[in-house]
């Protein structure tokens, strides 16, 4: 299986991109674009949820 490894731009962990995946196919057309890792994006879309809904 191939990966690659690139780092957080958040927690500035590294961490893998698994070929098939979302984040692979996007880091593999431009190797420049910044990621996060997969518990910094669950942090920042329940923080998010979270705003959305306190305003209802």
């Amino acid at each position: 299986m191939i990966s690659y490894t690139t780092t957080c731009m958040i927690c500035k962990e590294k961490f893998e991109l698994i070929e098939g995946t979302k984040k692979y196919r996007e880091y593999k057309e431009n190797r420049d674009k910044k990621f996060w890792c997969d518990t910094c994006e669950e942090k920042i879309v329940t923080e998010a949820r979270k705003g959305f809904l306190s305003r209802w």
